[in-house]
């Protein structure tokens, strides 16, 4: 859900007098640590799963924004922080009481016991709630803002890129696929990209020439490439900043359900239903990282496998994929997830009977069905389209 939607919902669902008794306590948590992150914790409990782009604002900014200044950051922010339940204030305290609480820092993360102990206050009733219409129109804005800049930077700023995973080392499944019945009124918004396409099936070759004699790399259902030039059958695709292929046109969409999802919710998803007990930091930290830098935290691979385009380094149940030696995809191989699971996220964007794809702002998760076993695999990779 869209962060000024998120504050919408709060704001139709509590009371002027909670929303204003929240503005002071960010406030008041600003003005004692001008953290962000800090502010999140000391209301919710919890770190922000994506860091914000500027942690440091002041209650001069802060004041500001509740003003209608916009500001992108406290917008994120603000979305992000009511989409979590909020913490209980603490209880009022003694005057007499000369030592200062401690203030949370990027290097302590562990509040104190006290401070997870919520402390349930009575409050006299509420009167009857004043719909906050100036707020309302002041989120609307900074969605259409938001909005705004982000089809401008997609279309006109961002250089194209494709970091794209490689299948695993197992043979091609053929797959019969059965004919779609023609789209209903209550299905889906379809999204069309046009210089996007998709995989729509299990394996596909992509080649090295126009003709379709060379094979140059076998691609998986769910990868993305940016088209350079298209035809009636084939279309010229961007493999990595250095190659290019050719892909028949019968074997990809360039069309997607629904809209991409907010990267922390996918990212919650994966920390919620996958083993991620071989992270030793944050999964973002891993993609990026190189061969030594695996080495160096994991030891030796237990196996190594490389083509025309990427490297792969397995580690008992997952392993990762590496291109121009950087992380960009790390799979669970042996996994109980299902189509059905995985849709309980959001509605699938892309799906056979043994494939599905969601996607979101930064990344994808992709699910393939493991022949012969009762497993799947699931990738987690980097979206830069």
């Amino acid at each position: 859900m869209h962060r000024s939607l998120q504050a919408l919902q709060y704001y139709t669902s509590h009371s002027e007098t909670d929303i204003e008794r929240l503005h002071e306590r960010i406030r008041s948590s600003l003005a004692s640590t001008e953290s962000l992150t800090d502010t999140m914790i000391r209301l919710t409990g919890q770190a922000p799963l994506v860091p914000f782009p500027q942690d440091t604002v002041t209650t001069e900014e802060w004041t500001a924004f509740l003003s209608g200044k916009h500001h992108q950051v406290l917008a994120d922010f603000y979305g992000t922080l009511v989409a979590r339940p909020i913490l209980e204030e603490d209880g009022p305290t003694p005057v007499e009481e000369t030592a200062s609480t401690p203030t949370l820092s990027r290097t302590h993360r562990e509040p104190d016991s006290s401070r997870r102990q919520k402390i349930k206050s009575f409050s006299e009733p509420r009167s009857r709630r004043k719909f906050p219409w100036g707020w309302v129109a002041l989120l609307i804005l900074c969605f259409l803002l938001g909005a705004g800049g982000t089809y401008v930077y997609s279309n006109y700023i961002a250089s194209p890129r494709v970091s794209e995973p490689k299948s695993t080392v197992e043979k091609p499944v053929a797959i019969k696929e059965t004919k779609k019945e023609a789209p209903k009124e209550d299905q889906p918004e379809v999204k069309e990209v046009s210089d996007i396409l998709y995989v729509k099936t299990r394996n596909s070759n992509i080649y090295s020439d126009s003709g379709l004699t060379d094979t140059l790399y076998e691609a998986d259902f769910g990868d993305g490439y940016r088209i350079l030039e298209t035809t009636d059958t084939i279309s010229k695709i961007e493999l990595t900043d250095e190659l290019i292929g050719y892909i028949k046109n019968a074997d990809t969409t360039k069309t997607l359900q629904d809209d991409a999802i907010a990267d922390e919710s996918l990212l919650t998803w994966v920390g919620d239903n996958l083993d991620t007990s071989f992270v030793t930091e944050t999964l973002i930290d891993l993609i990026g990282k190189s061969s030594a830098d695996l080495n160096s935290i994991y030891g030796a691979p237990e196996r190594t496998f490389s083509d025309e385009v990427n490297s792969y380094l397995f580690y008992g149940n997952h392993f990762f994929t590496l291109q121009n030696d950087q992380v960009i995809a790390i799979d669970w191989s042996e996994t109980n997830i299902t189509n059905d699971d995985l849709a309980l996220l959001t509605p699938l964007q892309l799906e056979t009977e043994t494939t599905a794809l969601v996607t979101s702002n930064s990344y994808r998760l992709q699910r393939f069905d493991k022949p012969g076993t009762d497993f799947s695999r699931i990738r987690l990779a980097e979206q830069k389209l």
